[in-house]
């Protein structure tokens, strides 16, 4: 009978540890899928949830050298400036962006809410993480932080190359190390539509909207040159007085200022495109959304009477370009530079379109 209650003891003992061991591995588990729960099963900010987060947290590390405490599963993101939503959109954030500040630039991702630029309205979206340009205000940064919300800041300066490393800097919040694919993919749809045509003559390109003026950034400049054209409007003197000289005009802003805002301190005037005689003008307009303001702003340029002896308008070489693609620093002005290098050297696929033929 002992050696029976011995045997009992010491396999009770034995499935103990098991059952122990078990209890563990299932606590190991829970903790490792709990990025995952969160958020879904588990309330995030509840006692249980506040307690898996601290245990699934990571340091990153921003442009400006900030090291931050963020999730180790980034769910909840809110978004301040007008590209800043764009550039998620290449790295897997998208999903998780719960809120942007109340820029009017438009964007084809969804929105949960607006914040204003205020801790009180940022902080009711409970971020895990706030991403913002660096021409964000010191003080609100400095205020979120204080707040016990993380605010990521990326270096916004006007150069495709730069628009890379920020959307590459930016992927460190999602441990996306493959934020590159959608310019890879620009570019080689622009460089297999220009390498036939490298040897040929550079056409002289400008960027005109009759209601802003002339166009002139650094991204521009890249969009230009990498379809194989001269920027004519590299060499064009602003004044200072403008909103911004070194970025790209906000024409959303504009045409809600337009009645305050001297755009011949902004961009290029009509006096400037004509000196410049470009060999083809592209017009950012919202032609990609078929409104009617594709078919005005094209006919406000080819029926002007002062711009029929410039080259473009002589022959027919004035082409739309999506403004909401110029406008952003992301991707998606990649995209805008695929829609120049189209109609230079794509199929012609617009009626009544002169399509664009280089000369030797």
């Amino acid at each position: 009978m002992n050696q029976k209650r011995s045997i009992f003891g010491a396999l009770k003992w034995i499935m103990f540890n098991y059952i122990f061991l078990g209890i563990l591995i299932l606590i190991g588990l829970f903790i490792a899928l709990a990025p995952d729960l969160l958020g879904d099963v588990i309330p995030r900010h509840g006692t249980v949830g506040k307690l898996l987060t601290s245990l699934n947290e990571r340091k990153i590390e921003d442009s400006q050298h900030t090291v931050m405490t963020v999730p180790d599963y980034v769910r909840r993101v809110v978004t301040i400036g007008e590209s800043t939503v764009d550039i998620m959109g290449a790295i897997g954030g998208e999903p998780y962006i719960v809120a942007t500040d109340g820029s009017p630039y438009s964007s084809s991702t969804h929105i949960n809410g607006r914040v204003e630029l205020t801790v009180d309205s940022i902080k009711s979206y409970e971020p895990d993480v706030v991403v913002a340009p660096d021409s964000t205000p010191p003080s609100l940064v400095s205020s979120l932080r204080a707040a016990g919300i993380p605010v990521f800041v990326y270096t916004k300066k006007d150069s495709f190359n730069d628009i890379i490393l920020a959307t590459k800097t930016i992927g460190k919040i999602f441990k996306d190390e493959d934020s590159e694919r959608e310019f890879i993919v620009s570019r080689r749809n622009v460089k297999k539509l220009v390498e036939p045509h490298e040897k040929d003559k550079k056409p002289v390109i400008a960027l005109y909207n009759s209601s802003h003026g002339v166009y002139r950034s650094g991204i521009v400049r890249d969009m230009i040159e990498q379809v194989h054209g001269i920027d004519g409007a590299g060499n064009l003197v602003i004044t200072e007085s403008g909103k911004d000289i070194n970025m790209l005009s906000d024409v959303w802003w504009y045409r809600d200022h337009k009645t305050t805002v001297d755009m011949n301190q902004s961009m290029g005037t009509k006096a400037d495109l004509i000196r410049i005689n470009p060999d083809v003008i592209f017009v950012p307009t919202r032609f990609i959304d078929k409104l009617p303001d594709y078919k005005q702003d094209i006919d406000a340029i080819m029926n002007d009477p002062d711009l029929q002896n410039v080259t473009a308008v002589k022959k027919g070489y004035v082409y739309p370009v999506q403004e909401l693609f110029v406008m952003s620093y992301s991707w998606k002005a990649f995209m805008a530079m695929e829609q120049m290098a189209k109609w230079l050297y794509g199929p012609s696929t617009y009626e009544g379109i002169v399509k664009y033929k280089s000369e030797p």
